[in-house]
């Protein structure tokens, strides 16, 4: 599931309100310069990071998608 977010003039995210209630309302943020995680203040970073893996396998299965459409 992929979600487009917008800010606010003031610089404000709206998060759905399925993901306000799956992850709550504290949050952290950590950030690099091309992407970010987002997480409850509370989880374990061993359960984050098999949650990126997760994702990054589906980042890979949309990448392969798109080279083998290019390639037809």
């Amino acid at each position: 599931m992929e979600f487009e977010l917008k800010t606010g003039s003031q610089g404000h995210v709206y998060f759905p309100k399925n993901i306000r209630r799956i992850f709550g309302t504290k949050l952290k943020l950590l950030p690099n310069s091309d992407a970010a995680v987002i997480f409850s203040e509370n989880t374990e970073p061993e359960a984050v990071i098999a949650s990126l893996q997760v994702i990054i396998s589906d980042l890979k299965l949309r990448v392969d998608k798109k080279k083998g459409k290019e390639g037809q």
